[in-house]
Order: C-alpha cells, then structure tokens, then sequence
C-alpha cells in the first residue's frame, strides 16, 4: 500500500553496531591449511572400500496373494442411465 510506505521513506534510522561473528568461537585454535598436493595424490591413490550389506526394502508391501476386482464401473453407469430415463 503506498500510503503505509510513505512516511517510511522519510524515517530516520538509527546507527546500529554489528558483532563480528566471523572469528573461531573456541580461543586458542590455529586453523592450519592442508597440503594440496598430498591430498590429490591420496584421491588418486583410492582406497580399499569394506563390503557393504543393504537391505533392500524397494519391494512393494502388498501381499503377493492380493487380487484387484473386476472394474463394473460399465454396469454402475448403465444402471443410472436406465433409472434416470
């Protein structure tokens, strides 16, 4: 509405000071980089994986006895055309 953002274009905002929340919140911490060469020649050396067990539960939990019903919609509309006549 243009009449509510009217007089917000002429208010005076106050200064506001921010804390700067960027440093290590634990004192004392060095943060150390990482040789990037060492790490690439890791990747590229692979390691061996462990065997890994999955239980796969994709199957559907419908029981594998379950019948579906024959569709008599043919019959339901062809008994409401005969009534409604």
């Amino acid at each position: 509405d243009a009449k509510a953002l009217a007089g917000i274009a002429d208010a005076k905002l106050k200064h506001t000071e921010t804390g700067d929340k960027s440093a290590p919140v634990i004192e004392n911490v060095e943060i150390k980089k990482g040789d990037r060469n060492e790490l690439l020649s890791g990747i590229k050396e692979g390691k061996e994986l462990k065997k890994a067990e999955t239980n796969d539960r994709s199957a559907p939990v419908i029981p594998a006895d379950a019948k579906v019903q024959e569709d008599n919609r043919g019959a339901l509309l062809a008994d409401i055309q005969a009534t409604a006549k």
